[in-house]
């Protein structure tokens, strides 16, 4: 395929940035140590409002009294009950217990700028989330707090890895390394972008997605009311049949991926990530979302394999298939 390489964009030099990505990520390290601290503390005084809670539950189950059991508080929580206006959890608790535990309430005033400025450092950089993985046990902090679900999204991406992904029926092959794209939806329209061209350079005969649609998945904010359409079908590697082709039709559904999974649905194999796709077996669109719209996303091609390296490696995998005689149409 005559596909053009792509160094993957961590590693390119030439950023017009004053600050280089290294440079920039090691400045931010303190703030990934002060925002996992902080994250800790918050995570612990959420633990006390679970506590808390599950008391006053157990309270209002025995004696019949509602939930919140401190006195000056009960006369409050019939007002809201009769006005269909719950406090919402960890509120009250959050509240009534702050002044008990002053140093886990400061942390819990301190999160929103520490994550923000956290968040904005994360979809800058490559390098900045490399060095945000690296602070131990930030991402499980990040877990244990509802607040920072984003940032522990952004932390979970895979990136950097090689995937390999095949298209049996054309014969085609290539690697790609994968950055800022948190679903299959992402990647499909990040790869139909990729590989979609003129047959006659090789490429996969189709249409290509609209470029409002490829900016939308890659790094623009815009997405309201764009739609997406199926270039291929995603397939799990279990699908590959042992005469080297996938199943037909909506056979095949059960082995399909789907839009919204995550790219760590997608299996590694001797240190790349399979994905096999086909055409289309139905025609498919979604709206346009991006998970984590601060992050850049993109799929680059490191190698494209010739279509003898993709029958090889089908022939090591499938007992009864056969290598084309004649060239094959990469056609739609």
């Amino acid at each position: 395929m005559a596909i053009e390489l792509f160094e993957p964009r961590s590693k390119r030099t030439g950023d017009d940035d004053p600050v280089s990505q290294p440079d920039l990520a090691f400045a931010a390290r303190p703030l990934f140590l002060r925002l996992g601290e902080t994250l800790r503390r918050v995570a612990e005084l959420l633990g006390v409002c679970r506590a808390t809670r599950d008391r006053a539950t157990r309270h209002a189950r025995a004696w019949g009294v509602p939930a919140l059991f401190f006195a000056d508080r009960i006369a409050e929580a019939e007002r809201l009950a009769e006005h269909a206006v719950p406090a919402r959890y960890p509120e009250p608790y959050f509240s009534l217990l702050a002044s008990s535990f002053p140093e886990l309430d400061d942390a819990r005033n301190r999160l929103p700028d520490l994550l923000d400025d956290a968040l904005a450092l994360c979809g800058d950089s490559i390098d900045v989330r490399r060095m945000a993985r690296a602070v131990p046990g930030l991402r499980d902090a990040a877990n244990a707090v509802p607040h920072a679900e984003e940032f522990a999204g952004i932390l979970g991406l895979i990136e950097e890895e090689v995937w390999l992904v095949i298209h049996p029926a054309a014969r085609a092959g290539l690697r790609v390394v994968v950055e800022g794209v948190a679903d299959i939806a992402q990647l499909h329209v990040l790869l139909a972008e990729r590989l979609t061209g003129d047959p006659s350079r090789e490429f996969l005969a189709g249409r290509r997605p609209d470029i409002a649609v490829v900016d939308a998945c890659r790094d623009t904010l815009r997405t309201e009311g764009l739609v997406a359409s199926g270039r291929f079908q995603f397939y799990r590697p279990e699908a590959l049949q042992s005469d080297g082709t996938l199943p037909a039709g909506f056979d095949g559904s059960p082995l399909w991926y789907w839009g919204r999974e995550s790219l760590g649905a997608v299996p590694q194999q001797k240190g790349e990530r399979i994905l096999l796709i086909g055409d289309p077996v139905h025609p498919l669109s979604w709206d346009v979302t991006r998970r984590y719209s601060r992050v850049r996303a993109e799929a680059d091609v490191v190698d494209v394999l010739s279509a003898g390296e993709v029958e090889r490696w089908l022939s090591a995998r499938c007992p009864q298939y056969r290598p084309a005689i004649v060239p094959i149409t990469r056609a739609a």
